[in-house]
């Protein structure tokens, strides 16, 4: 009983995601563009769209996002994000920041998931959150 704790925790333990390589906040936007960040240099990226403006921390090893011109600002009270599979989106912007290993495929966005209504309200939103 003990060896198999052993093995799933050396398998899913805390450790695993720094054995995976270096990590990269990969930020998407709704022009197609996509910026690769590595986690261990600071810096800032700005991103601005046909949809508006965002701004991108990456700080301390990890993401988030300081700035956005979007109604609500939702984005720039998220979390900051360091973990493979977190996620920043912005949905008015179809702006989303996820955090990947070194060699992860970033991931792809159901755009009509996230799309925005301009009435203020957002679809399928809890589809995105999780």
């Amino acid at each position: 009983m003990l060896a198999a704790l052993a093995v799933v925790f050396a398998l899913f333990g805390p450790w695993r995601a720094s054995n995976a390589g270096e990590l990269f906040a990969v930020v998407h936007d709704a022009d197609g563009g996509e910026r690769r960040l590595p986690l261990s240099v600071d810096q800032t990226c700005e991103v601005q769209t046909s949809l508006g403006r965002n701004v991108v921390v990456v700080q301390d090893g990890a993401a988030r996002m300081t700035e956005a011109d979007c109604p609500h600002k939702s984005c720039t009270q998220q979390q900051p994000i360091s973990q493979p599979g977190q996620q920043i989106i912005c949905l008015p912007h179809q702006l989303w920041v996820e955090i990947v290993s070194q060699g992860d495929a970033p991931n792809q966005l159901n755009e009509d998931a996230v799309r925005w209504n301009e009435g203020g309200s957002s679809t399928n939103v809890d589809l995105v959150a999780r």
